[in-house]
């Protein structure tokens, strides 16, 4: 095939393009970065601001769940409402039927809470106080935000 005397010619390497930069980046990615970033930062300003309004209502549940009279039970709806509604109009409710009102509390709760008002029995059965920190963990979930 080949005869004697001849040489196979050297193979030429194509041309490579340049390798790639990392920057500068188009300016359209730098906008689109930067509008990214600060739709982020909007979006955790608003949730961090939502969870510090809604401290009072985590602070409430984790007291629910501990045994109470009816008079802490009846300061503790207080308090409550008072986040919600305007202070004049909470503060002067002194009689519990008055702050029970504004509460979503079946009648037989209601009526046992204001006979034990200030009296010297006034706990709660486990049953009732049971239904009542039920029945209240719903209320303070559907209130709206403050």
């Amino acid at each position: 095939m080949l005869e004697k005397g001849f040489t196979v010619p050297a193979l030429s390497h194509p041309a490579l393009p340049a390798s790639p930069s990392w920057l500068p980046l188009p300016a359209g990615w730098l906008v689109l970065g930067a509008l990214l970033l600060s739709a982020l930062a909007i979006y955790l300003f608003f949730r961090v601001a939502r969870w510090r309004r809604n401290l009072w209502r985590r602070e409430a549940l984790s007291i629910f769940s501990a045994s109470h009279s009816v008079d802490n039970w009846l300061r503790l709806i207080k308090q409550i409402l008072l986040v919600h509604h305007p202070r004049d109009e909470i503060s002067q409710n002194i009689e519990p039927e008055s702050l029970l009102q504004h509460v979503p509390v079946d009648k037989e709760l209601q009526r046992v809470m204001c006979a034990k008002y200030c009296q010297r029995d006034n706990q709660l059965e486990p049953e009732q106080e049971t239904r009542l920190r039920h029945q209240l963990a719903h209320w303070l979930k559907e209130l709206p935000d403050v």
